[in-house]
């Protein structure tokens, strides 16, 4: 958290709807106002800005950090010991690869000191110009943007008690699971499906934390053999969900039978 030195507007972007937040000077992260509409993309950043004013905020702040739900964002893992600028022309040259030739904006972000790894995200270039159209026409800067991945991995990883382990992320139109070793993030993968529905959502993170992609990044339960033979699951598989509730729950399959509590503070 850095230090404001004059008020500045807090900004979640996802696929149904738009959370505005005015935060004051200081190192608080307390918002002094807070507002929602909803509405996709630059409709709904317009019309969370005209609640804000609704909500006793007669003049709205010059400068805006926007953090954008995985729906609208393509997401990469990248490691490497390069510099930043080699980092991102490598994560530049992925999504063109990828998506073939277009014009979009590409964020990269360190995820741990321990080794190089970067969270490598997309966004359309049309999709940033109609954000950043919607708030100049309410008189706001875009100051800077992230994915809300990023944001949520920086607050939720000094939660996570386990060092291998799956951490699902629920999304209005899905989920993003991440799997992680010694950790850190490894695998990511974005899974499409009506997040309420139970059945589903244990399905694929089951696939999930079973197929983890490359063997150097197995944990032992997901490991093979010499004749390519899955090897015996071991007794437990850790999965982190964060419902839309924001509360953090540590689930433990133990040969196929679940037991859930919330995370221990």
């Amino acid at each position: 958290m850095s230090l404001r030195w004059r008020s500045e507007l807090l900004l979640e972007l996802r696929m149904r709807g738009c959370q505005a937040q005015l935060l004051g000077p200081g190192w608080t992260q307390q918002s002094q106002a807070s507002a929602s509409a909803g509405g996709s993309g630059g409709s709904a950043l317009s019309a969370a800005l005209a609640a804000l004013r609704l909500a006793d905020v007669d003049t709205l702040p010059s400068i805006a950090h926007l953090r954008v739900a995985d729906e609208y964002v393509l997401h990469r893992l990248i490691e490497g010991d390069g510099p930043r600028s080699a980092m991102l022309e490598q994560a530049r040259a992925h999504f063109d690869q990828a998506l073939g030739p277009g014009e979009r904006h590409v964020m990269l972000m360190p995820l741990g000191r321990r080794r190089r790894r970067w969270l490598a995200s997309a966004v359309n270039a049309s999709d940033l110009a109609a954000w950043t159209d919607a708030l100049q026409q309410a008189g706001v800067h875009l100051e800077d943007m992230q994915p809300m991945l990023f944001d949520e991995w920086q607050h939720l990883r000094g939660q996570i008690r386990d060092e291998d382990a799956v951490l699902a992320l629920l999304r209005e139109e899905g989920a993003t699971l991440i799997r992680l070793i010694d950790g850190l993030p490894v695998d990511l993968l974005w899974e499409r499906f009506d997040p309420g529905d139970s059945a589903t959502l244990d399905r694929r993170l089951r696939a999930f934390a079973r197929t983890p992609q490359g063997r150097s990044l197995r944990p032992a339960w997901a490991q093979t053999d010499h004749s390519g033979t899955p090897a015996p699951a071991e007794a437990t598989q850790v999965i982190y969900l964060l419902p839309e509730s924001r509360t953090l729950c540590r689930y433990v399959w133990d040969n196929d039978a679940a037991r859930t509590g919330p995370l221990e503070p």
